[in-house]
């Protein structure tokens, strides 16, 4: 890894290393590229929409080969500069017209890039072409019943379509032979702060200093590690985040 001047700025629209009041959302997405990485050894990979590249270094570290593609160029730029393996390679792509052979991988990653997506039918059948017969399609996305409930409408501005599990399900099967439904949870001190209630991970964003949970969250924020998340098969509908694991017939 190297030290890189093109620096990206904390948006909201993607989660970024090096942020201690980003390191809920962080650790979350960490957790999820390692479990994707777990699957990936020995095999051809592409991760798209792979934002600032952490996820796809990590996942390189396991597979064969990554090719980590996002479509923007700065973003491509900065992790073409930090992350450096032989195996390893950034991209400039429209995750809807993949600029790919067909049957290419024997894995595609993409996590939580569905919900910014107007229409996801072009975009998983472009996964699905370029996935050799049999390969897998691991695709995460926040659980709408979760990042947004008791609404329809996403509370966070950059997604335009969040999900249920079986909502995703029935999106999935569309286009792939198999779906797998699977979630990542909180586990430890999150587990308790599901019912307790000291840390607003969601609100934080929007409290002013005067509000108490504005402070917890800025004192055990940086406490989160991966051992705080799990993932698991059953109780779907609690899970945080959704993870399809698809095959391509």
């Amino acid at each position: 890894m190297k030290n890189t001047r093109h620096e990206l700025k904390l948006t909201g629209e993607r989660t970024l290393p090096g942020h201690k009041e980003e390191n809920y959302w962080f650790t979350r997405h960490v957790a999820a590229y390692r479990y994707a990485a777990s699957l990936s050894e020995n095999l051809s990979v592409a991760d798209i929409g792979c934002g600032e590249g952490y996820g796809t270094a990590m996942v390189a570290a396991m597979a064969k080969e990554v090719t980590g593609v996002d479509a923007a160029p700065e973003v491509m730029e900065h992790a073409v500069i930090k992350y450096e393996r032989d195996n390893l390679c950034y991209r400039v792509m429209d995750a809807a017209a993949l600029d790919f052979p067909s049957r290419r991988f024997n894995m595609v990653v993409s996590l939580q890039v569905i919900e910014h997506l107007a229409t996801a039918d072009g975009f998983l059948e472009e996964i699905k072409r370029v996935l050799l017969p049999g390969g897998t399609a691991i695709i995460s996305t926040p659980n709408r019943l979760k990042i947004s409930p008791g609404s329809d409408t996403p509370l966070n501005p950059f997604h335009l379509r969040e999900f249920t599990p079986e909502e995703l399900r029935g999106l999935l099967l569309d286009h792939f032979k198999t779906v797998k439904i699977a979630g990542l949870f909180h586990a430890g001190w999150l587990r308790v702060n599901d019912f307790l209630k000291f840390v607003d991970f969601i609100k934080y964003y929007e409290m002013g200093k005067l509000n108490l949970r504005y402070w917890t969250h800025q004192f055990l924020t940086p406490l989160v590690h991966e051992r705080n998340f799990r993932i698991g098969e059953k109780n779907v509908d609690r899970c945080q985040d959704i993870i399809a694991i698809c095959e391509k017939s």
